[in-house]
């Protein structure tokens, strides 16, 4: 008999062992997850889990993070990061992580969490509702780009690491929620993000030039906030070792940071933010409703959705110079999709077919709407 519970703090020490010898299986080098994520598998954070036991032995389980995010800078949208996905090896073939996703997907929908945001195998989860999405900008930063420009070299001595300061941390939180895209943190989640293994903190600060930070791993740019004349000096340091990679949101409503960033990029493309799960449409659309005025300013006119996977229908409605949203069957015609096409619609890169654009009002003005997630929002 399969028992499905969310976690409490008695389960953390059995669930981060069964869930990293999971891991293990495939991946023996894997890090324990208390060191790999010690900002969320935390003891603390235990009743995020569902977890599945099979004739009372804990045999799989997942993690629900709560992920609020900003986008275009107006927009806040509560998502949910599911990840730590794990089957212990001895339960495996038995249908438990089909049972343990559709109970965490009845939950959601019938708490109306507006999107759950992953990352993960297609042709797995793509089966549930999910689907790649979202439009991110992948850059390559290189120094070529700006070889023409008078400019010093940037020493190490010139700038700083971040060591724990708990002072430190409190300054680049502040710098992080001026980000028009970003996910909203406490000052104990960002520092204990920040103590996420394999990256150096790089910091900024001079009165000529302000206060900044970049977060780096190998190769990437995880993170960066503060000023652009700060960012500037810290992208000047990291590009004089050579090419580097980063990844910028949508142009909607971005920054002075992601305008300088472009600048250094010597190449650059788009591709999906990940995957993507619309739970309730109606609540994705009244979160972007600020930039939905925007969009829709003077349009009078009636969108119609309706989900094909289980029937949710919502309107968008335009009239008199004001914009709602409501829930239920329309009298028009509805534009019919899948829940993956619909997070296709909702948010890019893809455009599922749509038929005749022309027979659904307001459709191109209307999506897609910008989502990004730093690669620090990651579970």
């Amino acid at each position: 008999m399969t028992d499905i519970r969310p976690g409490t703090e008695a389960d953390f020490d059995i669930v981060m062992d069964r869930v990293v010898v999971s891991f293990r299986e495939r991946n023996p080098g894997h890090l324990r997850f208390e060191e790999l994520y010690p900002d969320v598998a935390r003891s603390e954070a235990m009743p995020q889990w569902r977890l599945a036991f099979l004739d009372g032995q804990l045999a799989a389980g997942l993690q629900l993070v709560p992920r609020p995010f900003v986008a275009a800078g107006s927009v806040r949208l509560s998502g949910m990061g599911l990840g730590n996905v794990f089957c212990y090896p001895p339960f495996r073939n038995r249908g438990l992580m089909s049972t343990l996703l559709r109970s965490c997907i009845e939950e959601m929908e019938r708490e109306r969490v507006p999107v759950c945001l992953l990352g993960g195998d297609r042709s797995r989860y793509g089966n549930y509702g999910w689907e790649h999405a979202g439009m991110d900008r992948s850059l390559t930063l290189a120094a070529g780009v700006s070889r023409f420009l008078p400019a010093a070299q940037v020493s190490a001595v010139e700038i700083r690491d971040w060591r724990g300061d708990p002072g430190d941390a409190l300054r680049l939180l502040e710098c992080y929620a001026a980000l028009p895209y970003r996910t909203e943190r406490t000052a104990a989640e960002f520092g204990r993000v920040l103590r996420r293994p394999g990256h150096v903190v790089w910091i900024c600060e001079r009165t000529d030039r302000g206060f900044g930070y970049v977060v780096v791993r190998g190769g990437t740019v995880l993170e960066y906030a503060g000023t652009a004349a700060a960012v500037a000096q810290l992208v000047r340091f990291l590009v004089q070792s050579g090419s580097w990679n980063a990844v910028l949101p949508p142009v909607e409503g971005e920054g002075p940071l992601e305008k300088l960033l472009l600048g250094q990029a010597q190449h650059y493309s788009v591709r999906p933010t990940g995957m993507v799960r619309i739970n309730a449409m109606g609540a994705v659309l009244e979160a972007y409703m600020p930039l939905l005025r925007s969009r829709l300013q003077a349009w009078d006119g009636d969108l119609a959705l309706r989900c094909l996977d289980n029937g949710e229908t919502v309107r968008l409605v335009g009239e008199a110079g004001s914009l709602r949203v409501e829930d239920g069957a329309p009298s028009l015609p509805a534009l019919e999709l899948s829940r993956r096409e619909m997070a296709q619609l909702f948010f890019g890169p893809f455009t599922p077919d749509v038929g005749d654009w022309s027979r659904h009002s307001g459709l191109r003005r209307l999506f897609p709407l910008p989502l990004h997630w730093h690669a620090l929002s990651h579970v």
